[in-house]
């Protein structure tokens, strides 16, 4: 912590003469310092620096830095970073400067200076070199600070941009107005197919008045995507939002390398699960790939599906089955007679889930197995489809599949299925879920539709 007696000494002095004498010959000192931070011992001074800036730049900021040193040793106020060493920085910055080298040859050099001003002090110069120390932690202070505002002023307006220009882009793809012209016009490389991948993040169905909503936690979540997506300077076209949205990948070459790469990034980023899809198609078919890509997206998230990445491969069954039409209607009819059966459709539910294995589902529903065998041949007697037999089994999970959607297509949830309350003629382990049989059965439902169809 600096002190008050950092200025208690107008002008501080070692070996006998002003500090400020032994930095006098500043253009000298500029060009030993450079050598230093470079590393060249001796060679012939390169043009560039190790970090890529260039050395005439180097020099201007080096004086600039020791006319701020000199002033304070001087026992002048020391003021802030001049502008036109700001105006360098912020050059650097939209160069790709990285901050941190930046901030390391900054304290390299006032160590520098620091070192030269202890080789030329006395023994009884301790009390000034502390002073001296003080100063020079002050001015070094001030120019951290501006390096880094100078920094984070250029970099918010350059991702800004790059945002901007990114959903421009992506806007005009997805409908359909996307030409080589627009890319140019918006600072991304022309390309003739992309990955069109619909993202759909956690708590994306919560309304942002709803007491659970985190809207702080949605806000970081989203800030943490469009960061991962500026990642390596080659940014996709990209329409977020908190509930998740469309990144259009250009594709360069004919494999999922770049989707399935950006997609673990974003799922890494977003700290929590992600749910996607992946449709490919060529610029001008991005607007029909677009809405397939989130009618699977919304497929996965109807039939419960795991957050991971899906292509429409892995749906293509379930996709097919919830095409709207009286194929889809027939089929949601094969569970009208469990209706009024609502035990009997509970436990279906329940078996899919459970992978039709006896054990879990008998245990899931606090149920002898052979109790679980006789409602099962009730189901085979109702429906005219056992469970027990693979083409039937089939037919009754494409059912489910369908149900989730011809029941209610605007909101995708499955059947309101009246379970009896059997959980509470067989009390479950303490911390069971507390929620209520009609919307467990939902969810159960749901879940079998997703086990997947095969």
């Amino acid at each position: 912590m600096l002190t008050s007696s950092s200025h208690a000494i107008p002008e501080l002095e070692i070996a006998g003469m002003p500090a400020v004498t032994h930095l006098r010959r500043t253009h000298r000192l500029s060009q030993q310092l450079l050598d230093h931070l470079a590393g060249d011992n001796g060679a012939e001074p390169a043009a560039t620096m190790p970090c890529g800036v260039v050395r005439r730049e180097a020099a201007e900021v080096v004086a600039g830095c020791l006319e701020l040193v000199a002033a304070a040793l001087q026992g002048r106020a020391v003021g802030d970073v001049p502008e036109r060493l700001h105006s360098r920085i912020e050059d650097w910055a939209a160069e790709g400067v990285a901050l941190e080298a930046v901030q390391h040859a900054t304290h390299l050099g006032f160590r520098f200076v620091l070192e030269l001003l202890a080789g030329r002090a006395h023994g009884a110069d301790g009390p000034m070199m502390v002073a001296a120390g003080q100063r020079l932690a002050e001015v070094l202070d001030r120019i951290i600070t501006g390096f880094t505002r100078a920094y984070l002023r250029e970099l918010r307006a350059n991702t800004a941009a790059r945002h901007a220009g990114a959903e421009a882009l992506a806007a005009a793809l997805i409908a359909g107005a996307g030409t080589a012209e627009t890319a140019r016009e918006n600072g991304f490389r022309n390309a003739d197919s992309y990955a069109v991948l619909a993202l759909a993040l956690p708590g994306a169905a919560h309304d942002a008045a709803d007491a659970g909503y985190d809207r702080t936690g949605a806000r970081r979540r989203l800030r943490r995507l469009r960061t991962e997506l500026c990642v390596g300077g080659d940014m996709p076209p990209a329409r977020l939002s908190e509930a998740g949205g469309t990144v259009l990948v250009p594709r360069y070459r004919d494999d999922d390398v770049a989707v399935t790469r950006l997609f673990e990034r974003l799922r890494v980023a977003a700290r929590s699960p992600l749910l996607a899809t992946v449709v490919h198609a060529r610029r001008e078919e991005i607007p029909d790939a677009t809405r397939r890509a989130h009618e699977l997206l919304d497929l996965a998230q109807r039939l419960h599906r795991p957050a991971r990445l899906y292509r429409l491969a892995d749906l293509a069954v379930e996709y097919q089955i919830t095409r709207p039409g009286p194929a889809r209607r027939r089929l949601a009819t094969a569970l009208d007679p469990l209706l009024s059966q609502p035990e009997l459709l509970h436990t279906l539910a329940t078996h899919l889930a459970n992978d039709r294995n006896r054990q879990l589902t008998a245990r899931a529903l606090y149920i002898h197995a052979n109790t679980l065998d006789y409602r099962l041949r009730r189901i085979a007697h109702h429906t005219g489809l056992d469970p027990a037999h693979a083409d039937d089994l089939w037919h009754l999970q494409a059912a489910l599949v369908a149900n989730a959607y011809e029941t209610d297509p605007a909101v995708g949830g499955p059947i309101v299925v009246p379970v009896e309350q059997e959980s509470a003629k067989h009390p479950g382990p303490a911390g069971a879920d507390p929620a209520g049989p009609d919307q467990r059965a939902r969810e159960l439902l749901a879940e079998a539709a997703g086990v997947g169809i095969g």
